[in-house]
């Protein structure tokens, strides 16, 4: 292998060496608590190389949260099997909790964000915008929905980051059941998007009664 190659694949590992080791302290610790030095010492890689590849801890940090959202966009994408809408949010939804299940610490670290820099909004603003894309895709959706379908889209989106900040710490509720949660919760948010109403009482009635009944299908929590 030519000289510069083998710099350039060496300079490549280190820097994802940094970047993995960055991904997981952010997401054990806060921010503030981490420094420039815990990382280089937890990578064991010389000190100056944060500065050389990002720039800094903000550049590092940067970097960490646009590769974890890179990383879970592409995970989430829908297959080429998946031929219908159906399929493809039942798809999308699973994927999301499978890689949650398999990269917490990356996932905490997309979560941890509320210091964030211009930098980071922007990133987090723009893989937002692209999971949304991809599910006004999957949903047949035109590329600039009314505002109500807009609303309804964002806030579902929302929801999934509750719903999975609460199934990452808890784990009590299989794929199966958390995938269809969210799934249902996407049809009622469209379809109030729609005008499809219902009369308050009558429904906060209903939900009273379910909300009582411990009827969740639940797995045992892992240890």
């Amino acid at each position: 292998m030519a000289p510069n190659r083998e710099r350039a694949r060496r300079d490549s590992a280190r820097r994802q060496q940094i970047l993995d080791t960055a991904l997981e302290l952010f997401a054990t610790r806060a921010y503030e608590d981490i420094s420039v030095d815990d990382v280089c010492d937890h990578a064991g890689v010389a000190h100056g190389l944060i500065s050389y590849y990002f720039g800094g801890k903000r550049g590092l940090f940067a970097e960490a949260v646009r590769q974890a959202w890179n990383e879970l966009l592409e995970y989430e994408r829908p297959r080429e099997d998946e031929q219908d809408a159906v399929e493809r949010i039942h798809g999308f939804v699973r994927r999301h909790f499978e890689y949650v299940a398999e990269h917490p610490h990356r996932f905490t670290t997309l979560m941890r964000t509320g210091h964030a820099d211009r930098e980071v909004y922007d990133i987090v603003l723009g893989a937002r915008g692209e999971a949304l894309a991809e599910l006004q895709l999957s949903l047949g959706c035109p590329v600039n929905p009314p505002a109500q379908l807009r609303a309804a889209l964002h806030g579902w989106m929302g929801y999934l980051d509750n719903m999975t900040l609460d199934w990452a710490l808890h784990r009590d509720l299989d794929l199966d059941a958390v995938t269809d949660m969210c799934v249902q919760a996407l049809i009622g948010a469209v379809r109030a998007s729609a005008g499809n109403r219902y009369a308050p009482e009558v429904e906060l009635a209903t939900l009273s009664r379910i909300a009582a009944v411990p009827t969740l299908v639940t797995t045992p929590r892992r240890p």
